[in-house]
């Protein structure tokens, strides 16, 4: 716990002496460069010293000291010279007096901590086989994509991916890793289909003891004892400033329908936590309603369709985890001849580009497909017996149609720019340019 801390300050001090005497604007690719940082953990926490007020957007993509940092005069954060770990505690236990009054700071310790792979060193070419919840929805199919990709630019390497698809059956997805293993591999990458099945836990967690190194994507089993690493995005960023967003768009006051994701699976659930946690600090907001949706554009506009038979009234603000069903949501509004009201959302091209034709308020946070090329990139480097991260989160950025950002959600990236007006309804954006260009298919 005590290097993990220390760890922390120095990366943060690292951080905010890059900037001069000045305060010149500085890029965030050039900051996680200096301090020698993945992109994934220097975004995370590029972000919570944003949020906490030590640095503030200068542009899009530039960063300065913010005002948290001017009140320090410019001093080190350098630990002392020969602090020993008892006073290091004593010094935090004393700190921690005043923690209340701190802004608290979106930055998980966890994205530092590292795993010794040498055990599972293993000579190529290498057979990973990749258990996937099901293809049910065109995010997953566009995750699929992404570990295809991967495979696609390691042809020199004669690397084999087997792919088996659960449809979203827990007892299927039990038996098909079962045949995976049977067959041969020497890592094998899950998603699980829910964190509440603990069969699929327990059988996971007989394969790790047994030697078989696992990496979850996007969704991780119920007990994380029997992964080396999960890949995934930060879904509590997802909910948080998206309903942060909502409550300061509706000036604190008015109706919200949510519409979750698949009920049961760790994103839905971390981000409707979230979510309802945010919008509790506008005690004049009225949460209406809250539906899963299974993540499908049909589900989100049957959900509107069975709110307003219920509450007559369209609400103020449609709170969507994902614009897989929020999409669904706008949809039925316009059919309908209702003006579309807030919505929150991403991922999805259609979302964006109905959202800019109507000029609907809203804010999307793609939840990146290329976590799928990521974990291959991961999975490579344990049977390299490379260290690599307990839990890497992808990138995810904050996306707003031009005069819609609030006091405290910033665009990174406009959707008038980030929407492909030339891809198809159906296009995952966080796929990536490159991705779509080659037309890699699950």
């Amino acid at each position: 716990m005590v290097d993990k801390m220390r760890s922390n300050i120095q990366r943060i001090s690292a951080v905010l002496k890059g900037f001069d005497s000045l305060n010149t604007p500085r890029s965030t690719h050039a900051i996680i460069s200096d301090v020698s940082m993945s992109r994934s953990t220097g975004f995370a926490l590029l972000r919570a010293l944003v949020v906490g007020g030590w640095l503030e957007r200068a542009n899009h993509g530039f960063l300065r000291l913010g005002p948290k940092a001017f009140g320090l005069a410019f001093g080190s954060l350098d630990l002392p010279q020969g602090l020993g770990q008892s006073s290091w505690l004593v010094a935090t236990a004393r700190s921690n007096r005043n923690q209340a009054q701190l802004p608290e700071l979106e930055w998980d310790p966890t994205l530092i901590e590292t795993v010794q792979t040498e055990q599972f060193q293993k000579p190529g070419p290498h057979r990973i086989g990749f258990s996937n919840a099901s293809l049910s929805n065109v995010w997953r199919r566009a995750m699929m994509q992404s570990v295809k990709y991967a495979r696609y630019l390691r042809e020199r390497q004669h690397l084999k991916i087997t792919f088996r698809h659960a449809q979203d059956d827990p007892a299927v997805q039990i038996s098909q890793i079962k045949e995976l293993v049977k067959g041969g591999i020497d890592i094998l990458m899950v998603s699980a289909i829910t964190t509440h099945d603990a069969d699929l836990s327990d059988y996971l967690a007989e394969l790790a003891a047994g030697g078989l190194p696992i990496v979850a994507v996007d969704r991780r089993p119920k007990n994380p004892v029997s992964l080396v690493s999960f890949i995934t995005a930060s879904d509590r960023r997802i909910g948080r400033i998206s309903a942060l967003w909502m409550a300061e768009h509706l000036k604190g006051k008015g109706r919200i329908w949510m519409l979750s994701g698949r009920q049961g699976t760790s994103p839905a659930m971390r981000r409707q936590q979230e979510a309802l946690a945010a919008f509790a600090e506008f005690p004049s907001l009225l949460i209406e309603s809250i539906s899963a949706t299974n993540w499908t554009p049909e589900s989100g506009g049957n959900v509107i369709n069975d709110c307003l038979q219920k509450y007559g009234n369209p609400p103020d603000g449609v709170w969507c985890d994902s614009g897989l069903q929020g999409v669904g949501s706008m949809q039925r509004f316009f059919e309908l001849g209702i003006k579309i009201p807030a919505h929150t959302g991403g991922d999805l091209n259609e979302m964006y580009r109905l959202g800019l034709q109507q000029k609907v308020p809203f804010v999307a946070l793609d939840y990146p497909a290329s976590m799928g090329a990521r974990s291959v990139e991961i999975a490579l480097d344990i049977l390299g017996g490379r260290p690599v991260p307990r839990r890497v989160e992808v990138p995810v950025q904050i996306v707003l149609p031009r005069g819609f950002e609030t006091e405290n959600v910033k665009a990174d990236r406009w959707a008038e720019t980030h929407v492909a007006w030339d891809m198809p309804n159906d296009t995952i954006l966080s796929q990536g340019p490159s991705l779509r260009r080659i037309g890699v298919r699950a």
